[in-house]
C-alpha cells in the first residue's frame, strides 16, 4: 500500500514544516478534530486534549525561541486506520525520537499522539540523513 504509506509521511513532513514556519494554522489543521489527542513535549508532562494540546503549540511557536526541527529516517507502521511515525529530529546539536501517531480520517490523516524524549544512541549515519531529508513540500 505505497499511497498510504507516502500520504501518512506527507502530513508527516508537513506536521514539521508547519513547526519550522512558526505556523499555528497549519498545525491545527493536521491534529484531529474527531478522536482525543495527546501530545508529550520533552521534559514536559502530558497534555490531553484537542485545546490543550494546541495551546502548548501556540506557547511553543509564538514564543520566540522555537528552533528548527529536522525529521530524519522516517517509518511508518500500519495497525488498521492508525500509522505510527518513528522518526529522529534534530534540534541544533540535540537528537530526539519521536513518535507520531495518525489517524485516518474522512480528510485524510490526522495527529492523534505527538511524543518526543531525548535519543541517547542516534544512527552512526544520521547527520548525512540530516542533510539529504530537508522537508520537500511544496
Amino acid at each position: 500500500m505505497p499511497h498510504r504509506r507516502e500520504a501518512v509521511l506527507f502530513v508527516n513532513e508537513a506536521f514539521y514544516l508547519a513547526f519550522n514556519n512558526r505556523d499555528l494554522m497549519a498545525m491545527a489543521d493536521l491534529w484531529s478534530s474527531q478522536y482525543p489527542v495527546t501530545c508529550i513535549h520533552p521534559g514536559w508532562d502530558q497534555l490531553r486534549g484537542r485545546h490543550d494540546v494546541l495551546a502548548s503549540w501556540e506557547a511553543i511557536l509564538e514564543g520566540g525561541k522555537s528552533p528548527d526541527v529536522t525529521c530524519c529516517k522516517a517509518d511508518v507502521q500500519f495497525y488498521g486506520n492508525l500509522a505510527v511515525v518513528i522518526c529522529y529530529e534534530v534540534i541544533e546539536d540535540m537528537v530526539l525520537v519521536a513518535a507520531n501517531i495518525f489517524v485516518e480520517e474522512d480528510e485524510g490523516w490526522k495527529i492523534v499522539q505527538h511524543q518526543a524524549s531525548p535519543c541517547q544512541n542516534p544512527p552512526d549515519d544520521l547527520q548525512e540523513s540530516h542533510r539529504e531529508e530537508e522537508p520537500t513540500l511544496q
